[in-house]
C-alpha cells in the first residue's frame, strides 16, 4: 500500500471520527439522559458495558418499545417487564377494544392511513415525524435510523420512485395550512379523518350511523348511510344497529298529532 492511499484513508477515519463525535455530543446535549447515562451507568459500570456489548452484537433489546432501553442494559428492567405483563394477562381480551371493537392503535393506524394517501406509509411518517421534530431531527436517533433506512433502501437498489414519494409527502405537508386541509386530503379521506378523530373522542362499542354522520353535518361534510356501513364493514368497525329513533325526533313527531280526548 502506498504512503498517498494509507495517508488518504487515515483521513477519512479521522473525519469519521469527528463527524461522529461531532454527532455524539449533539445528541447529549438534546438528550441529557444519554449524556447521565454515558457518564453514570456506562463509565462505572461493568455489567452495563458488557450488557451494551450484547446489544451491539445481537442488535436488539429484550423489552418492547415502550420500555426504557438504558434501564434495560443496566439490568434495572427485569422486574417491571413481569409485572407488565402479568397485568396485560390479567385484563379481558376486549378491555382495550373500546372503539367500536378497535383499539386505540388501531384507530390511530387508520388516521395514518388517510393521512398518508397514495404515498407509501412509511415515507409519509418519516417527513411527517422530521418536520415535527424540527431542528432535533437531526440527532433523533429513531429519525436517524429511519433516515438512514429509507436512503439505504432506495440509493443502493436505484429506487428513484421512493425518492419522488418523498418529495410527495414533503410537498403534502407544505400544503396542510390552515383552510387548506380539506383540498388537500380530498373529499373522501377529510370525512373519513373526521369520521375517526369522533370515534377517538367517543369510546363506544358501536357507533350509530345517524350520530356519526349528525357530527359530520355539523362540519359541513354530508355523506350517505350507506358511505359510514361500507367505510365501517371495510375497517371493521361495529355499527349499533338497534332500533329506534331519536328522542328528539319522536317527541317532534307527538307533538305534532292531533291532541283529542281533552275538555
Amino acid at each position: 500500500m502506498s504512503p498517498t492511499v494509507s495517508s488518504s484513508r487515515g483521513r477519512t477515519t479521522e473525519r469519521r471520527s469527528r463527524a461522529f463525535l461531532r454527532l455524539l455530543a449533539s445528541m447529549c446535549r438534546q438528550f441529557p439522559d444519554l449524556k447521565e447515562w454515558l457518564v453514570e451507568d456506562f463509565a462505572r459500570d461493568a455489567q452495563t458495558r458488557t450488557n451494551f456489548i450484547g446489544l451491539v452484537e445481537k442488535g436488539g433489546l429484550n423489552a418492547d418499545e415502550t420500555a426504557d432501553g438504558f434501564a434495560e442494559i443496566a439490568d434495572e428492567l427485569g422486574a417491571w417487564t413481569e409485572e407488565r405483563r402479568q397485568m396485560q394477562v390479567q385484563l379481558p381480551s376486549q378491555a382495550a377494544r373500546l372503539f367500536g371493537g378497535l383499539t386505540w392503535e388501531q384507530i390511530e393506524a387508520l388516521v395514518r392511513h388517510y393521512e398518508a394517501r397514495t404515498i407509501r406509509l412509511d415515507v409519509f411518517l418519516l417527513a411527517r415525524d422530521w418536520r415535527k421534530a424540527g431542528e432535533a431531527a437531526k440527532v433523533t436517533p429513531q429519525l436517524l435510523r429511519a433516515g438512514a433506512d429509507f436512503l439505504d433502501s432506495a440509493i443502493r437498489p436505484g429506487d428513484a420512485r421512493s425518492i419522488a414519494q418523498l418529495g410527495n409527502a414533503v410537498g403534502l405537508l407544505a400544503s396542510l395550512e390552515k383552510g387548506r386541509l380539506r383540498t388537500a386530503f380530498g373529499y373522501a379521506d377529510w370525512w373519513k379523518l373526521h369520521a375517526l378523530v369522533y370515534m377517538m373522542r367517543h369510546r363506544r362499542e358501536a357507533y350509530r350511523t345517524r350520530d356519526v354522520r349528525a357530527h359530520l353535518a355539523s362540519l359541513g361534510l354530508q355523506i350517505s348511510s350507506l358511505d359510514f356501513r361500507r367505510f365501517c364493514k371495510r375497517h371493521g368497525i361495529r355499527r349499533d344497529e338497534r332500533a329506534g329513533r331519536p328522542r328528539k325526533l319522536v317527541g317532534n313527531l307527538f307533538r305534532a298529532l292531533p291532541r283529542t280526548g281533552r275538555t
